[in-house]
């Protein structure tokens, strides 16, 4: 089987209402692009680009536009040895190899007649708890979404690092005043603090239920953190590639981590990470940056695959944008899950306007 077409197209989906903002800034639109590679049989794999809000748009397009090429008639059985090559390169280029990744294991699912999560090894279960997660905002307006909307989810994220600590742990406090003592609260800085300040200003916060998501944006400071306060600590981002995340799981660094996919070089790799974390009995939440629904149906094919007992949560990547979601499920409150059918699930004639029979 060779690939016999390659085709991409803009996705820029708006956020509901103000947009969703964090500690890298407000978020308006996505700038993603989605691809589509055709088979000379007729199999169609569909994968998303996804572009981080605090990368150039241009730089990683141009990126992009360079590796394409390379696709027009490889072998299918070649392609994952030619991610691998493009792994070793820069960091960007791993969103570059992600979306291609995701599009080849939608094409090999859908010529098999599997759901991409069989070729990840097979799914746990049925579908995964899901988080809310908050924008960054005022403390009042953080805590009537909690009180309005948190009552399905066990698991609650609040964004912070837009401005000041001081500011953050009046909103921690006023998210955990509207939560059931039952829930979970993610902290989340997006790498936004020092080390030395988070590990004096967090501890004023003395409630079980917290657990504070990567406070620092690069690794050895993340684990700083963690071994400086008596407190469950969540790395993120600050995990760059796979050697990172081997060596924080053989550090023990943190309570959980965080596997997005789309920062590593695709599911293929997060399958690595997952399972590894899996292995050591280390708990993950598995996501990815905000995106359309073919990442996010992605991600959430990962996700089923985690033994129930070590995945805190998941989340369903479109669900701050106002866009179709028709290939995200929701079989229950609180419990999301990627659509029925083989790949990624059914794919909407809307998303490629020229959608043809079959694909």
């Amino acid at each position: 089987m060779k690939i016999d077409r390659v085709e991409t197209l803009p996705l820029e989906p708006r956020f509901k209402g103000d947009g969703y903002a964090m500690s890298m800034g407000r978020q308006t639109v996505l700038y993603h692009r989605l691809l589509r590679l055709t088979a000379d049989d007729g199999t169609v794999g569909v994968g998303e680009f996804v572009r981080p809000p605090t990368w150039s748009v241009a730089e990683i397009e141009a990126l992009e536009d360079d590796c394409l090429p390379a696709l027009q008639g490889i072998d299918l059985a070649d392609l994952p040895a030619l991610l691998a090559i493009w792994r070793d390169g820069e960091k960007r280029l791993q969103y570059v190899v992600a979306g291609i990744d995701l599009a080849m294991l939608d094409m090999m699912g859908r010529a098999l007649g599997l759901p991409v999560s069989s070729l990840l090894g097979g799914a746990r279960a049925a579908d995964c708890p899901e988080y809310l997660s908050l924008s960054c905002e005022a403390p009042e307006v953080m805590a009537e979404i909690v009180r309005a909307q948190s009552q399905s989810f066990d698991v609650v994220q609040a964004k912070l690092g837009s401005d000041t600590l001081d500011n953050d742990l009046t909103r921690v406090r006023a998210v955990l005043g509207a939560m059931r003592p039952d829930q979970r609260l993610l902290a989340d800085f997006n790498g936004a603090l020092k080390p030395d300040d988070a590990i004096r200003a967090l501890p004023e916060i003395n409630d079980p239920r917290v657990m504070w998501e990567e406070p620092c944006d690069e690794y050895d400071d993340g684990l700083a953190v963690a071994r400086g306060i008596d407190a469950s600590v969540m790395l993120d981002q600050c995990l760059k590639d796979l050697p990172t995340y081997m060596r924080a799981i053989q550090d023990r660094a943190a309570a959980a981590l965080v596997i997005k996919s789309d920062s590593i070089g695709g599911l293929s790799v997060g399958r690595t990470v997952r399972d590894a974390c899996a292995a050591a009995a280390i708990k993950v939440r598995i996501d990815g940056w905000w995106a359309g629904q073919v990442a996010g149906a992605g991600a959430l094919h990962l996700a089923v695959g985690t033994p129930p007992a070590m995945l805190i949560s998941s989340i369903d990547l479109t669900d701050p944008i106002d866009t179709d979601r028709s290939m995200i499920a929701r079989p229950a409150p609180g419990r999301v899950c990627a659509g029925p059918g083989p790949g990624l699930g059914t794919i909407p004639e809307t998303l490629f306007p020229a959608e043809e029979d079959g694909q």
